[in-house]
């Protein structure tokens, strides 16, 4: 059960700024990866942000099906082992069933003459979060954010590892309690939950809503007959 894949490196790229971090969590402490139907998906969450992008693969031989779970130290050794300048040849991909003697199973990855035996992590892997519920849910509900949201911006910023830098980002929400949806290209689905906000005077962070943020600069955007409106161009 062996597949080739051509941008290990990418997907990786993607995916790592949403990986948990909780040492309680083993089971979101990396990239998950499902192969099935000669496609790959691989998914990353910390349970605020949930990424999933997938990949055609070519199969060597008969279609399979199969799930791992690549940890932190899985994927700092494949980048060492295997650089980007390298992985873009295509990695093979190989996967061993778990046993009674490897309960984890394996992955064997091969370029040229490096190969790299990790752990399935076939436990964790099962245990994942079911991302398919939960994305169809989101992509079904039809957009509508008539109210202010908020967002944390440490987790907006996750998202710019998810596509280059010319590359439009699509963005919409079912409402303002509703993950935002994110998407690159066709290929790329990420989900960012808003934050909760607690307006009593001693307890939450800082924020505003949308009639005192407009009172807050009302009186220095009095419009000013002599001047020239600006006008701001469609980014290219």
């Amino acid at each position: 059960m062996s597949i080739v894949v051509n941008d290990l490196h990418r997907l990786i790229g993607q995916l790592t700024p949403h990986i948990s971090t909780a040492d309680t969590l083993p089971t979101i402490n990396g990239i998950h990866l499902e192969v099935t139907g000669g496609r790959l998906v691989a998914a990353a969450t910390d349970r605020y942000t949930f990424a999933v992008t997938h990949r055609e693969v070519e199969e060597t031989e008969e279609p399979s099906q199969w799930r791992a779970l690549l940890d932190r130290a899985d994927l700092h050794a494949l980048r060492t082992l295997f650089p980007a300048r390298t992985a873009g040849q295509g990695l093979r991909l190989a996967y061993d069933p778990p046993t009674i003697e490897d309960p984890d199973g394996g992955l064997v990855f091969r370029l040229n003459d490096r190969v790299l035996r990790l752990s399935a992590n076939a436990e964790h892997a099962a245990k994942f979060p079911r991302w398919q519920p939960l994305f169809a849910t989101a992509l079904e509900a039809e957009p509508k954010l008539t109210s202010p949201a908020y967002f944390n911006p440490a987790y907006l910023a996750r998202w710019q590892k998810a596509a280059g830098n010319y590359t439009p980002v699509t963005l919409w929400a079912a409402g303002p309690d509703k993950p935002l949806v994110v998407a690159v290209g066709e290929d790329f689905l990420g989900l960012q939950m808003p934050v909760r906000i607690d307006q009593r005077p001693d307890r939450g962070v800082p924020f505003g809503d949308r009639a005192s943020i407009r009172a807050a600069w009302s009186h220095l955007l009095s419009p000013d007959s002599a001047a020239p409106a600006t006008v701001l161009p469609a980014a290219a």
